[in-house]
């Protein structure tokens, strides 16, 4: 019988390719062999040895748990610009088939090592955000950007919320992230864009952004309310809350019921 060891607290980023199975067989393999070595030059333009991570292969990604002495502010302030930088050089000469696009999610926690791998809650919460619509969704809104970045909340009060390594947390947006069991709020980060400013996340899957200026310095900004409501659409007039049209037509609520016409009451 194999004991298990003692968890470590780790730093933990979990990285995955877009739209990886579009490839064929050869696709594939080349997709990954472009994956490790843009990683590699990444880690080196920020003067990291990926050797001292520990890395679990997934095909189209990985899992990778930083050494404990590794700086977080470093990691998300100059790595993940990095990775969007070669990406963005490495994609403007290669063909279409063989783009590579990146989400990232950033977490850190307890983390064990096993004989398959890594296993603990701070795993399995940085394999949920990587996944998250709202990131998905981040990469369709962007369509220049070459990565994209979710932090736990953990992180993000952390580290983000205290402006280190000169991270701005005003271009970060908060989300809600809800997959299977797993339910909490992350943050997302487009490197050169700002992802306030093409407004929030389709509903039921953000909530508003938080304004740093509004925060008492040396506080953590507090998570705004998630906020919902009834709307009514008539071709192309939409209005939310209760509304009244016609002779006294009344619609309130949150179901969704369509008409033949065309007409949508939620």
């Amino acid at each position: 019988m194999t004991l298990m060891s003692e968890p470590d607290r780790r730093l933990i980023m979990a990285v995955d390719m877009e739209r990886y199975s579009r490839h064929d067989d050869a696709g594939q393999a080349r997709a990954q062999t472009d994956f490790r070595q843009l990683m590699q030059k990444a880690a080196e333009r920020c003067g990291l040895d990926r050797a001292e991570w520990d890395i679990q292969p997934t095909g189209d990604g990985e899992l990778s748990l930083f050494p404990e002495a590794v700086s977080e502010p470093r990691i998300i302030a100059e790595l993940v610009p990095a990775i969007d930088t070669i990406l963005r050089d490495h994609n403007r000469y290669a063909a279409s088939w063989a783009q590579v696009r990146l989400r990232v999610a950033i977490h850190q926690g307890l983390v064990t090592r096993t004989e398959n791998g890594y296993a603990g809650s701070a795993v399995v919460t940085a394999a949920r955000l990587v996944d998250a619509t709202p990131l998905r969704d981040a990469l369709k809104r962007f369509p220049l950007a070459c990565v994209v970045m979710i932090v736990s909340s953990t992180i993000y009060r952390d580290v983000v919320s205290q402006s280190y390594s000169g991270i701005r947390a005003d271009r970060y947006q908060r989300v809600a992230v809800r997959i299977k069991s797993f339910a909490d709020d992350g943050w997302i980060f487009v490197p050169d864009e700002n992802v306030n400013s093409a407004g929030e996340l389709p509903v039921g899957l953000a909530s508003a952004p938080v304004s740093p200026t509004s925060v008492s310095p040396g506080t953590a900004p507090e998570a705004p309310a998630m906020t919902g409501g009834s709307s009514f659409s008539f071709g192309t007039v939409t209005n939310r809350g209760p509304t009244v049209f016609g002779d006294h037509a009344r619609i309130v609520g949150h179901t969704e019921t369509s008409g033949g016409d065309g007409t949508t009451w939620r």
